[in-house]
């Protein structure tokens, strides 16, 4: 029974040295009357930095954004399956339109992966024709912690109504070892949101004072 209990300790404690995160959420009170009439949300590309001192020296600046637009798609086609796999078990109060639609209905109105940024959120919901808008936003860097190098990577996954109001984000950084690539760590991010989405709270009744 101790050796089982020691195990357990050991396990623990090289998890928690290889990665361990920090996270927060925030949801506007009345977010439930939003839930109730919105139909449909849409994933748009994903934002992704990376800190100037953690850049390849072997790369340009633009060698790493067509990598990181690549990467941005890859991403979020993987959150939206995520999130349909995770409707098998919880189901969403709203529909995720499907990331190859978003996509073409912004490339129509002349949004891209570089450009993105700079669009309001009212006109990307607009162009999207949904509801509201999921946001994701991840920054990637490279640190010294107790000597050794560390892997860190910072989240914000946000939704937005249609109007541009902010409802709900979440933040989550995560500190991890060299061996945890920067991929690895944003697909577990993302699987942790998906999770966390609030479509998927029970919709109650709002009394009105």
């Amino acid at each position: 029974m101790k050796i089982s209990k020691l195990l357990f300790i050991f396990i623990l404690i090289t998890c928690f040295s290889n990665s361990y995160s920090q996270s927060t959420i925030f949801k506007i009170n009345d977010f439930t009357v939003y839930q109730k009439i919105h139909k449909k949300i849409a994933i748009i590309p994903i934002d992704i930095t990376v800190d100037s001192k953690s850049m390849p020296r072997d790369l340009t600046v633009s060698d790493l954004n067509k990598l990181h637009e690549g990467e941005s798609m890859f991403l979020q086609d993987y959150f939206f399956a995520v999130n349909l796999n995770e409707n098998q078990n919880e189901k969403l109060s709203v529909e995720i339109q499907d990331v190859r639609k978003t996509n073409n209905l912004l490339e129509k109105n002349n949004v891209n992966f570089f450009n993105i940024s700079k669009i309001s959120k009212e006109d990307l919901a607009k162009f999207c024709e949904v509801d509201a808008l999921v946001v994701v936003f991840f920054y990637k860097s490279n640190q010294i912690v107790n000597e050794k190098p560390r892997n860190t990577l910072d989240s914000r996954v946000a939704i937005f109504d249609k109007n541009g109001k902010l409802l709900w984000e979440y933040y989550d950084t995560i500190f991890a070892s060299s061996d945890k690539n920067a991929l690895y760590l944003e697909k577990f991010i993302l699987e942790k949101a998906a999770k966390k989405l609030p479509y998927r709270d029970e919709i109650k009744e709002v009394k009105i004072k």
